[in-house]
Parts: C-alpha cells; structure tokens; sequence
C-alpha cells in the first residue's frame, strides 16, 4: 500500500507544472529544419511546443509551428515555423520610413530580427527576397507570419496571410 501511495503521488507531482506555459499540460518536441527563425531558434534546435486544442487564439509574437495550407506556401510535409506578426483584421505594412515593419500604422520593435532582407532587392520567384512590401489587411481568422532571419524567410511576405487552422503548435521555451 505504501509504495502505491508513493507512486500516486509521484504521478500526482510529475503532472503539475505551469498551466499558462503549456495551458493543456501537454508539450511536444521539434527539430527546428531551417534557418529562417535564428537566431531565436537556430537550425538543429529541439524546442518543445504546446499542440493547439481546438482553435488557436492569434496572439502577435507567438512563435508557432504551422502545416503548410499550400498555394504560394507549397506542398511541404515538414511543418514550418514562423512567428505571428499580425493578426485577422489588422493591416500591415513594410516599410516605414525607418524601414520598419508597421502594423496599423504603429512601428514595431522587433529585437529578435537579426538579419533583416534587404529594402529594395528586386523581387525573385525563387526566394522571398525583399522586406518591402505593400499593405495587407490580413482576413478574419489568418495570421501573417515572418520569420526571425528576414534575409533566409520564406513567408507571409510572398506567401500571403495563413489560415489560423494552420497553425497546430505554439513554441513554449
């Protein structure tokens, strides 16, 4: 009976932890493929992620994982990760005339850019090259995602807002 109770009570405490972290409790781990988010997250890293449960609540400087809704996005199995940058019903913009990004007219601070893309490269089909670009009033239920290295990102740049759905884990550590 003792060592029952001693279990119990290790399950008990191995099943608590920070609630807000991880909301459902539960966490997964990821091998982060590419470069377009260091250095926040460099290629090789495992960061462990909290699976979305039912429908993700966009929040701007979330750094998620998302499938790939296809499009100018691709066909990719591997999921991608990109942080939220704006939100359904917000415009953004890029760039002011500071070169910075703009979210309904407002200049972020965005620390974690490391290697930002050049201002005025001309566009490329085979990359996303430039960080210019025109103003996009992201949908209802999207999100628009860039990643950390502008200069390495393909993203929402060229790819377009991604649907919420996409999304199906947001990173924790």
């Amino acid at each position: 009976m003792r060592r029952l109770m001693v279990l119990l009570l290790v399950i008990a405490v191995a099943g608590c932890g920070d609630g807000d972290a991880t909301q459902s409790g539960t966490t997964e781990q990821f091998t982060q493929g590419g470069v377009s988010m260091e250095p926040t997250v460099k290629a090789g890293q495992v960061v462990t992620a909290r699976p979305v449960s039912g429908t993700y609540e966009a929040r701007r400087g979330d750094v998620v994982l998302i499938r790939s809704p296809g499009g100018l996005w691709g066909d990719r199995e591997a999921p991608l990760l990109k942080r939220v940058v704006a939100v359904g019903g917000e415009t953004i913009a890029c760039c002011d005339t500071s070169g910075k990004v703009t979210v309904d007219g407002e200049p972020l601070t965005e620390p974690y850019v490391a290697e930002d893309a050049p201002l005025d490269e001309p566009p490329n089909p085979a990359y996303c090259g430039p960080r210019r670009f025109a103003p996009v009033t992201v949908p209802a239920d999207s999100v628009f995602l860039l990643g950390d290295s502008r200069a390495r990102s393909n993203d929402s740049r060229c790819a377009g807002p991604v649907p919420v759905s996409s999304v199906f884990a947001v990173i924790v550590d």
